[in-house]
């Protein structure tokens, strides 16, 4: 079953590897990445198996959170991402 997902890193020293992060989110499900480091997601995964996707390019310093979301949000963002949001994310 697909849910909405929030995705939140910090790529700290030494390998900052963004490509291989934002390649493997990318492949999760529809998304859209509203800050540096934030992303949300709608996937058919879990949380574990998202996360066990990303550990394998994540250094050991490197943070990672990832939460399902309820319908139940607010905040900015350009009018097409809140389309977005609402069309693809929570649908």
């Amino acid at each position: 079953m697909y849910k909405p997902y929030s995705i939140s890193y910090d790529l700290n020293d030494p390998g900052q590897k963004y490509d291989e992060v934002f390649d493997i989110i990318k492949n999760f499900g529809a998304y859209i990445k509203l800050q540096k480091s934030f992303w949300l997601v709608r996937s058919n995964l879990s949380p574990q198996e998202m996360s066990n996707k990303l550990n394998k390019v994540l250094d050991n310093n490197d943070s990672l959170f990832i939460c399902e979301l309820t319908k139940n949000y607010q905040g900015r963002a350009t009018k097409s991402e809140w389309e977005f949001i609402r069309e693809s994310i929570f649908k």
